[in-house]
């Protein structure tokens, strides 16, 4: 299993309403979320849960592991059917923590079936801090400095440095589509990003790339169309969710 259910030490789709805890029907997928993450006691999940979830019915859910003294906030990040995806933003003793909660539907039921965090190893969290800490830095070292930020930001901030930015990336992309190499270079400097890069798989994207560390990736889309973007899965592309139009940020592990 790809996460660590708490590590509070660490920081680390196409349409998304904000949900906040309150009352929800039983069963329903949302209260699922809301009981696994917020609730400081769940004592019948084992029926809520399908998949890798079983091999964890005996641990603690993150609610149980704060004893409900957290504040969370999640919304939909994908809906089908008989799939949900959402994303789940967990505060607590003044930092903010980031979940992927995948629910599916079996037997006309509702069921969480595995649950995600992007959480990288300690030594880019010691990196970033250490950059923090110095007076000045190089040309090369800011740069790098800025990315390491943006890898380790929380959801809510990478989507506002997008915003915040978002005349630049389409530079970015202009530049890209256009084959300005030197350009190219620039604005990716400019936005902190390593890579820019179409896939084959993926026709019709673009892929701006933060960092990548062994399997794990983040960054940003830009799509004219999201049935262009990646399916949302528990193995690779573990978060997408648009924050302007045409613009999404994404996480891979």
């Amino acid at each position: 299993m790809k996460i660590k259910f708490l590590n509070i030490s660490c920081f680390v789709l196409l349409f998304s309403i904000q949900v906040l805890p309150q009352q929800f029907s039983t069963g329903s997928p949302e209260w699922l979320v809301d009981k696994f993450f917020s609730k400081a006691s769940f004592p019948d999940k084992a029926n809520y849960l399908s998949g890798e979830m079983l091999n964890y019915a005996d641990d603690p859910t993150i609610g149980e592991e704060l004893k409900g003294e957290r504040e969370i906030s999640f919304h939909q990040i994908k809906s089908t059917i008989n799939k949900i995806d959402f994303a789940v933003e967990v505060k607590h003793d003044q930092k903010v923590i980031d979940f992927y909660c995948y629910l599916i539907k079996q037997d006309n039921a509702w069921k969480i079936f595995a649950i995600r965090r992007f959480l990288l190893p300690d030594f880019i969290y010691i990196v970033r801090d250490s950059l923090s800490e110095l007076s000045s830095l190089s040309s090369n070292d800011s740069s790098f400095y800025l990315s390491l930020k943006l890898f380790t930001m929380s959801d809510k901030d990478l989507k506002n440095y997008l915003k915040t930015n978002l005349n630049k990336f389409e530079e970015l992309v202009n530049y890209f589509n256009s084959n300005m190499g030197e350009e190219v270079d620039k604005g990716l400097i400019s936005v902190g990003c390593n890579a820019i890069y179409g896939d084959q798989i993926y026709p019709g994207c673009v892929f701006i790339q933060i960092l990548t560390f062994e399997n794990m990736e983040a960054g940003f889309i830009q799509a004219a169309d999201s049935v262009l973007l990646p399916e949302i899965s528990v193995g690779k592309f573990i978060y997408i969710e648009e924050v302007s139009a045409g613009w999404f940020i994404y996480r891979m592990m």
